[in-house]
């Protein structure tokens, strides 16, 4: 039965003309100017194992805020979902963050145990405005 055996968050993952997996921008933590805010691009690349020829796979994606609620581009295309052989790459767009913490990101084949990718969101620095006199 398939399994994700790894996952990775990051910003751009793809299969090279040798069916290399490239991923650039490993992605562990997110730091934000402000917040709300999209991000405009993040892809999860899992390697999915023990496939048995002809088998279909329900793949499920999800993504949870701090607080424990479910959010989710709001767009049509805002996840786009690409297999490659043993290679499953989920393209992310316009993802809403909306507060501080950790956001968890889940990628579940059918029954089986799902991959979850913890990434703490941090807003490093407040704008600065011009006082008033």
């Amino acid at each position: 039965m398939a399994r994700v055996a790894s996952a990775h968050l990051c910003e751009l993952a793809f299969l090279d003309n040798c069916d290399r997996l490239c991923i650039v921008g490993l992605t562990r933590r997110l730091p934000v100017p402000t917040l709300p805010l999209a991000v405009n691009q993040l892809m999860i690349a899992a390697h999915v194992v023990d496939v048995r020829p002809g088998e279909t796979i329900d793949l499920g994606v999800s993504i949870e805020t701090p607080s424990g609620l479910s959010t989710a581009p709001e767009q049509p295309d805002g996840i786009q979902v690409t297999v490659y052989a043993e290679y499953v790459l989920i393209t992310l767009r316009q993802i809403p963050l909306l507060e501080e913490g950790v956001y968890r990101f889940t990628i579940a084949l059918g029954k089986q145990e799902p991959m979850m990718i913890d990434v703490p969101v941090l807003r490093v620095s407040r704008p600065a405005y011009a006082e008033v006199h």
